[in-house]
């Protein structure tokens, strides 16, 4: 049986046996996992950035020039838009007390956000920030990006949900594996050229994704990345990745950091 083409995750087979006189029916439940390791990375510092230790980073998103960060907590969730290269506040939005916020991304001039266990997303207009309308959705909300045009969408499993952006639906879901079984606790999503980068919660991995087929092509280990002398206060998780299309710059943070940092990865030999 030729696999290639096929997804990674749990698949079902049908096998029909027939003879002379009768047949039978029989499924078998397979699990199919990537071919090979993924590709193992490491970083180098190209630039950092000052970033709000205050913000506990959700969703981080950078556009025409300008970075756009979603964050967390019950009653300090927000959306905002500054600076990156001062960290200055051009703009920001408070979510309502009672939702926790979580990932960004920006589709057609609009933003969507979403909240961690309301069930709720929002569509803001990109350029006031203006509450265009919600939508409800059936898991957790963990983080999103786009790939073609679609929306993806994490919760925390292994599985990502592509959504239509005009309703919020799922078009497809993807299972997500390494060579070994399902890599859980996707986080903060980001696509880059075409593949989808996401945090592994509460670890310094960032694992590349193939949007088709949901094999972990690739992984980036931050450990250390953040410059501990820089720290005033009680620091969170590595969260938090954006990426400048105009001119090929990758930013990744943490929740509570005080620093952005400009990376580029290294294949390790």
């Amino acid at each position: 049986m030729n696999t290639d083409s096929l997804s990674v995750g749990r698949k079902s087979i049908q096998i029909e046996l027939k003879t002379t006189h009768e047949s039978k029916l029989a499924q078998l439940q397979v699990v199919l996992k990537a071919a090979h390791p993924p590709i193992e990375y490491t970083y180098k510092i190209i630039n950092s950035f000052p970033h709000d230790d205050k913000s506990y980073t959700q969703g981080l998103e950078f556009f025409n020039g300008i970075m756009y960060e979603g964050s967390g907590q019950y009653g300090e969730s927000t959306l905002r838009r500054y600076k990156l290269e001062t960290g200055q506040l051009l703009q920001s939005y408070n979510l309502p007390n009672n939702v926790f916020g979580e990932g960004i991304v920006i589709f057609n001039n609009k933003i969507y956000q979403l909240t961690w266990q309301s069930h709720i997303a929002y569509e803001y207009d990109l350029e006031t920030f203006k509450l265009i309308r919600t939508f409800e959705f059936n898991t957790e909300g963990w983080g999103i990006t786009k790939y073609n045009d679609l929306l993806v969408m994490s919760d925390g499993s292994n599985t990502l949900y592509f959504l239509n952006p005009e309703t919020f639906t799922e078009v497809r879901r993807l299972e997500v594996y390494n060579h070994i079984g399902p890599v859980t606790y996707l986080n903060e999503l980001e696509n880059i050229n075409g593949k989808i980068y996401a945090n592994i919660y509460q670890t310094d991995d960032i694992v590349i994704i193939n949007p088709e087929n949901g094999v972990v092509e690739g992984k980036i280990n931050f450990k250390n990345l953040l410059n501990k002398k820089k720290v005033k206060k009680e620091v969170d998780v590595l969260n938090g990745i954006a990426y400048d299309v105009a001119k090929n710059r990758m930013f990744v943070t943490g929740k509570y950091w005080p620093e952005i940092y400009q990376v580029e990865i290294i294949a390790q030999k």
